[in-house]
């Protein structure tokens, strides 16, 4: 992504400010950017460490900001409290419709069974290994623009899954296929959850944001064909932490 990054900004000739920092400026802008960088850590290190659930972790994040705009950064009125609750919640229930209307479309083609159909007739075709994979990315992709990753689990691995350890497919190669291409889908049109909920909180219509998606697309499915060709990609950091 971030050669993507660097060939955009070649392209567009964006430049940076050209004023040279001191390093005692890179030490004192850490200083003042860290009590908003623990933020992430406490939202992922209260998760991870079981201290609180994710449902709990959003609690806990916002009166974390609360504390840090009012008392550390001291850029925060009580006064403005009223006016980012009802942005808060306009942002929250535009995102919670397309979050809901997606699910009710995921349902009716679980119902129909229109997934376990595709399944079916790509285990029937007897493919080799690579070529099941290939099959199995073409189809998580399609359905991924349309289902949420955790129905897409529940529906697809069952299934698809014990066929590709049978066939000798890694299992950890399969399953990391499996989740970056159900994560494609968030950022794919037309249901793509990410883009609605980027495009509400940037303020970016969202055909602006479609446009300018393409490029990081390709790069991803770049990453997702590396990744089903070579198994050792997907491999080696699990296995270096001791998961075989």
């Amino acid at each position: 992504m971030a050669t993507i990054h660097h060939v955009i900004s070649v392209g567009r000739t964006y430049r940076g400010s050209q004023h040279r920092l001191a390093w005692r400026d890179y030490v004192r802008n850490t200083w003042r950017a860290l009590p908003a960088l623990v933020l992430p850590v406490l939202i992922l290190g209260g998760i991870a460490s079981g201290a609180f659930t994710p449902t709990e972790a959003s609690v806990v994040a916002v009166f974390y900001a609360l504390f840090a705009g009012r008392v550390i950064y001291r850029t925060l009125q009580w006064t403005m409290l009223p006016g980012i609750i009802a942005r808060s919640g306009l942002m929250t229930a535009s995102v919670l419709i397309i979050v809901g209307m997606s699910a009710a479309f995921a349902w009716v083609l679980t119902v129909s069974r229109v997934p376990q159909d595709m399944t079916q007739w790509i285990i029937g075709m007897r493919l080799s290994p690579l070529a099941f994979l290939f099959a199995v990315n073409v189809l998580l992709l399609a359905f991924g623009i349309f289902i949420e990753p955790l129905p897409g689990i529940v529906v697809l691995v069952p299934i698809l899954a014990p066929i590709a350890h049978a066939l000798g497919i890694n299992d950890l190669q399969f399953g990391i296929v499996v989740i970056v291409n159900l994560t494609m889908g968030m950022i794919t049109p037309p249901v793509g959850g990410l883009l609605f909920v980027t495009s509400i909180v940037a303020r970016v219509p969202l055909a602006r944001l479609v446009k300018e998606l393409w490029p990081f697309l390709w790069a991803q499915l770049v990453v997702l064909a590396l990744l089903s060709l070579f198994p050792a990609l997907s491999a080696w950091l699990p296995n270096a932490f001791g998961y075989r």
